[in-house]
């Protein structure tokens, strides 16, 4: 299950009558969602939160009279329809009137009907319908249950049963196994093997043969480090006959540099690596983040040390707190939080999809789906959502990156930084001047604010979550909606300073001159004083000396007095009002309004970006893509940063936002872990942010979820198929591992071997299990046509990487530098580098990486893809990468020399196949080169024609 919302809530819509609503409400709130396999994912995250809050007030079984005959809580309420029929025709969006409707296809049904909808919101809704338009059964606590638990913004306590949730077989405590009996027992040679055999023979089972040496290398080669064996490599390890000699072969590998950039790619998957932000409009050619390259040097680097997982998670999370000092490249491992899309600088979806990553990333578990309502299938309620909402809402990323490497030794580097740091001050210097204008004008204006809260109504614009043109006399819609929540909490008959302002505004327009010297009359016999059922003696006295006839003079009377005593508190010094004496307290009491970090009219000085009119918002955006192109073109001059995060100087208190509506705060909620993992009273976070405190929980021995998750992870990659279906689902929707003793045994010996991946390695591709053959044997594919219960080896192509990397190490071509800026591997046929050093573009994934399965950087990827399309043959004939590699194939030396057409056929088959021809193969590819040579019409000539031949073979392309 994934969420993913591209707004900070459901905006708000008329709430029409019969099914017209529901095509409002669903476009509004289902802008980007990918449909999931059944469609009810898709449902319950973007569908159901706007259909509580807009339509089930008369759509839904609390209401009062069902309007139009609609219900809308149930699939066969939407189903059925009401008095005016169905809204929507499952799969058939062209019939469908809620899809007419958003389309402006009928000018007497145009919804919604302030304005047409963007696109993707139509597309949005076209899709649902075309996937079915499915909606869950009841589950948990029924339709009318998850309706109250929406509706209140947090569920109720008796929600979920914490206890009944950990007897799950993912929450159960980690423990090693004794293994199985089994009948053959001979046939074990690691702790993993007895648990597949004893699987096997109660299903009548037996494991294939082990494959032979020339298949076994070539596999645990391209597992551990990606490239294949070289025929020097194959003739030695099968001229060994030592007991051991299969064993050192796997101890050189996981030694080889090249073993960190393998496994540093899959990681990378995992962590939603790119090079590039997304908003291609925004950025344009300047979409590169420059220092992003220093996470995947981080990865490749941190793997090829061993670094213990823990650890490895903590720095990701918390690298700013425990990367020692003496190893600044370990703070780059931040990149796993501040590496994800940007989504146009909403930061609600900027944390949720931090919280995603985390979540699934690390835990198998979809918090995300926690975001709007109480996870549907779950133990995870709204509140523990925002509990990690207020880990990441507490940090933010500083204006000056560090480095992850001393300045010294890199040729002008040191003139470079001069002027890159010449530049840093420059935006440091707008950005406190903006700030200093800005928060100084948010508190001299509040009288404005208090009368676009007093005499206006809200505006749609006080929720937008994207930026719009605003000029610098303009009041800030999000300020408003602000100052319109803060009015609504102290306007109440107990507060001193805004009682008076609630009672005065309950008056109607028509009530209000007859009235409102009563309400002043009764306030003002209330004791003096700042606390409650008291009135504040400043606004006492500014009651007093008013006249108050009509709505607006409340905000003239408030905002002058609050702005008269802020600009007083300026010219005294605070020692003069800071006491404890009546007076002062009173007078502290009112500055505060505009002044406490409770105040509307507050931001921290990392929000100053928000808050700037559109010019200076351009002038500040173009600075820093100033600096960030500085950093691009000088890519050998500059020196690696950390895209790090650090505590935000305000901490973040949380608050569940109701709906998932940033604009609708409800109940605090403490910086926490995950109630189903850390018990029912997890203790607060205690450090900062609570970041530190979030990776402790996740690696503690007592969290059962983090081992399994990797261990799962890992196995997936060696045997081509998860132990668990769901490598990033956990949850109660995923189906319980094939081999759950297993699972639990490789993970306890995981974190009692101190979280060694390498070791987890060295398990896994030792046993038996991985050593067998791949040849399909049809009488045990009857009985297991999955091959769920490993009775042999899956045979699988090469991922995109690997495919890259041996054509060019067959050619010769292959440049193993490591680390530094991405490269361009697409569009250069010359390009030499490994592929996990190429340039990663989030939004414009190239159509080779796309036809040959690439993770997408968007979210974490649980696993890829695997399609067989045209495009995949079609790249091996045509791509300028093969034909550049089948030349210089051609051009080695033990190809050139061959004087004879079966020594160039020979020579070929042993570079690229690391084998001999057989008499066939020899016979046909020696008559290839010479009818090739006087019939075919190519850019290559014979020789160069057999290379490509053979790099396109499925024995190169697949691995047994």
């Amino acid at each position: 299950m994934r969420t993913r919302r591209l707004s900070s809530g459901p905006s708000p819509v008329h709430a029409a009558s019969g099914f017209w609503a529901l095509a409002a409400v669903m476009a509004l709130g289902g802008v980007g969602m990918a449909v999931a396999d059944d469609g009810t994912d898709y449902f319950e995250a973007k569908v159901r939160p706007v259909l509580v809050e807009h339509c089930y007030g008369c759509h839904s079984s609390r209401a009062k009279a069902v309007k139009g005959g609609l219900r809308l809580d149930s699939a066969e309420g939407v189903r059925k329809g009401g008095s005016a029929g169905p809204a929507v025709v499952a799969g058939k969006p062209e019939e469908s009137p809620i899809v007419q409707a958003v389309r402006y296809d009928d000018e007497a049904t145009k919804m919604p009907p302030r304005g047409k909808l963007p696109a993707p919101a139509i597309e949005a809704i076209e899709r649902w319908v075309a996937s079915g338009a499915a909606m869950p059964a009841p589950a948990g606590g029924g339709e009318a249950g998850a309706v109250k638990a929406a509706a209140a913004g947090a569920s109720p306590k008796s929600r979920y049963d914490f206890a009944k949730a950990r007897t799950q077989w993912a929450y159960r405590p980690i423990r090693r196994q004794a293994p199985p009996a089994v009948k053959d027992a001979s046939w074990c040679r690691s702790p993993i093997d007895a648990f597949v055999l004893a699987r096997l023979e109660a299903a009548g089972l037996s494991p294939s043969p082990e494959a032979d040496r020339r298949t076994l290398l070539r596999r645990v080669t391209y597992d551990l480090i990606g490239l294949p064996p070289t025929e020097a490599e194959l003739e030695a390890f099968e001229a060994d006959r030592a007991e051991d000699a299969y064993a050192k072969v796997v101890d050189r590998l996981l030694a080889s540099p090249r073993y960190g950039e393998r496994w540093g790619r899959h990681w990378m998957d995992v962590a939603r690596y790119a090079d590039t932000k997304d908003g291609v409009l925004m950025f344009g050619d300047d979409r590169v983040r420059p220092y992003a390259y220093t996470y995947r040097d981080y990865v490749i680097r941190a793997l090829n040390e061993d670094t213990p997982f823990d650890q490895f998670v903590r720095e990701q999370i918390a690298g700013d707190v425990v990367a020692p000092a003496d190893q600044p490249w370990r703070r780059a491992a931040m990149g796993f939080l501040t590496l994800g899309r940007m989504f146009d600088n909403n930061v609600h979806d900027q944390i949720d999809d931090k919280i995603d990553t985390v979540s699934r990333g690390l835990l198998g578990l979809t918090v995300s789906c926690a975001r709007c309502h109480d996870h549907k299938y779950d133990a995870i309620p709204t509140a523990d959502y925002y509990s990690l909402y207020g880990v990441f809402a507490s940090s933010e990323a500083p204006m000056e990156l560090p480095l992850t490497a001393p300045l010294e030794g890199l040729p002008g580097c040191a003139e470079f930084e001069k002027q890159a740091a010449a530049k840093r001050a420059e935006i440091n210097k707008f950005l406190d001047e903006q700030y200093a204008l800005l928060s100084e004008t948010a508190r001299k204006r509040v009288g404005d604010y208090l009368a676009r809260c007093a005499l206006t109504e809200p505006d749609p614009l006080e929720t937008a979550i994207f930026f719009f043109s605003l000029a610098p006399d303009e009041l800030r819609p999000a300020m408003v909606g602000r100052w319109r929540r803060y009015l609504k909490q102290r306007g109440i008959p107990d507060d001193p300073v805004f009682g008076p302002w609630g009672d005065l505004l309950k008056l109607s327009d028509a009530e209000f001159a007859a009235g409102a010297g009563a309400v002043i009359a009764k306030w003002l016999v209330r004791p003096l004083g700042t606390g409650p059922k008291q009135i504040n003696p400043l606004v006492a006295g500014a009651l007093r000396q008013s006249s108050i006839r009509a709505r607006a003079d409340v905000p003239k009377v408030y905002g002058d007095l609050i702005r008269t005593a802020y600009e007083a508190s300026k010219a005294r010094p605070p020692e003069s009002w800071s006491g404890d004496d009546d007076a002062s307290r009173a007078f502290r009491q009112v500055v505060e309004v505009v002044t406490s970090r409770e105040s509307p009219a507050y931001f921290a000085r990392s929000q100053t970006y928000q808050q700037m009119s559109r010019g200076e918002k351009d002038a500040f955006g173009g600075k820093l893509v100033e600096l960030d192109r500085m950093v691009v073109k000088a890519r050998d001059k500059a020196a690696p940063r950390a895209m790090v995060l650090n505590d935000a100087e305000a901490l973040c208190d949380p608050r569940v936002f109701v709906r998932g509506n940033a604009s609708s705060p409800g109940e605090p909620v403490p910086r926490r872990f995950l109630r189903v993992i850390a018990g029912d009273d997890p203790r607060p976070f205690g450090h900062g942010s609570g970041r530190l405190d979030l990776a402790n929980a996740i690696v503690d021995p007592s969290n059962p979820l983090t081992a399994r998750v990797l261990v799962n992870r890992v196995w997936m990659h060696h045997f081509g198929e998860p132990l668990v279906s769901t490598p990033s689902d956990f949850g109660t929707r995923s189906s319980p591992p094939t081999h759950p003793e297993l699972l639990d045994d490789l993970a306890a010996r995981f974190m009692q071997g101190g979280w060694s991946l390498k070791a987890l390695h060295r398990t896994i591709v030792l046993s038996a299990a991985y050593r067998q053959s791949s040849v399909d044997r049809p009488e045990a594919r009857k009985v297991d046509p999955e091959n769920r219960l490993l009775w042999r080896a899956n045979r699988r192509r090469l991922d995109l990487e690997a495919m890259r990397d041996t054509l060019l190490a067959l050619s010769g071509r292959l440049d193993v530098t490591m680390q530094g800026a991405p490269v361009d591997v697409v569009d250069d046929p010359k390009s030499t580098r490994r592929t996990v050093y190429g340039l990663v573009d989030r939004q414009s994934v190239p159509a080779v990486f796309r036809a040959f399965d690439f993770a997408s950087p968007d979210s974490s990827a649980e696993r890829r893809p695997r399609t067989t399309v045209p495009q995949q043959a079609l790249f091996s004939m045509n791509a300028p990468l093969v034909i550049e590699q089948a030349r210089a194939l051609a051009a080695r030396p033990e190809v050139a020399a061959a004087r004879s057409a079966e020594g160039k056929v020979e020579a070929l088959y042993r570079r690229v196949l690391a084998r001999k021809p057989d008499p066939g193969e020899r016979e046909a590819a020696t008559r290839f080169l010479a009818e090739a040579g006087t019939a075919a019409r190519s850019q290559l000539d014979p020789v160069e024609q057999l290379a490509q031949v053979l790099l396109m073979t499925n024995e190169l392309i697949f691995v047994d």
